[in-house]
């Protein structure tokens, strides 16, 4: 690739913008399609936003009960989708309660946060050029605890939510991310219970010459103490060496 493909790549897709006439896959470079790096950047924020207990699902949409504590929320939802932002982000979320908090908030006081990490992946072309930003903000309350001698004391999780904060994409490419919660689990003690969850954020770059594209899951977890986690690489680490099992040998038949 030499430098005059370099330059003549964005003037051409900008020229063939401007005119009005429809951009063909086949106008550009092949290295405009092709991913050359990407990039994550974090950065914790403090919204400073009250709490508010989440909207009452219906039972049907509740994750079930596990290890004495619930998901008060949903279980899955798209943070972006067709390129856009999703609407279901902006009413999402999932929570870590006792079963008998799910449906009576004001027992449960003493919230604290919200905290907030706000990622930023970028994806640049083998030309140099940034083809996909997106920004999505990863958020909690923590240390809920019952407000009377009869709710559960503990540290619980609220409104734990992956919504979208920005989307740039260039033409000719596609984002596509969903996030999947785990259900609660307690690693406190009976008496004490400490919520604990899991996200899992599935996530597609494609183009319009490779719609299979690239795929990867970013996994975070909180806990009711407060304490985020980035367990991407980890678990990348743990994978890595991991062979895909090898396939079956059909014992031979004889028919004798």
């Amino acid at each position: 690739m030499n430098y005059k493909t370099i330059l003549l790549a964005p003037f051409l897709l900008s020229a063939l913008s401007f005119s009005g006439a429809p951009v063909l896959a086949e106008d550009l470079p092949p290295a405009y399609y092709q991913a050359g790096a990407s990039r994550v950047s974090v950065e914790e924020t403090f919204t400073g936003a009250a709490f508010l207990p989440p909207v009452q699902l219906r039972a049907s949409e509740k994750n079930p009960l596990v290890l004495g504590l619930v998901n008060g929320g949903l279980a899955a939802w798209k943070v972006f989708s067709s390129g856009a932002p999703s609407g279901e982000a902006s009413s999402a979320y999932a929570s870590a309660i006792p079963p008998g908090m799910a449906n009576n908030w004001s027992s449960v006081a003493d919230w604290k946060g919200p905290k907030e990490q706000l990622y930023t992946y970028t994806v640049t072309n083998r030309l140099g050029m940034d083809v996909i930003k997106v920004k999505y903000a990863v958020s909690f309350y923590y240390g809920g605890t019952g407000k009377t001698a009869n709710s559960p004391a503990g540290s619980y999780i609220a409104n734990f939510t992956v919504r979208p904060v920005s989307l740039e994409v260039k033409w000719g490419w596609h984002f596509d991310m969903d996030v999947v919660m785990s259900d609660p689990m307690n690693i406190g003690t009976v008496q004490r219970p400490v919520a604990l969850m899991q996200a899992d954020l599935k996530w597609r770059v494609s183009t319009m010459l490779s719609k299979d594209g690239e795929v990867g899951i970013w996994t975070y977890s909180i806990d009711g103490n407060g304490n985020f986690k980035d367990l991407t690489s980890k678990l990348a680490a743990l994978t890595k060496d991991i062979h895909a099992p090898a396939a079956a040998v059909n014992p031979a038949i004889s028919w004798n």
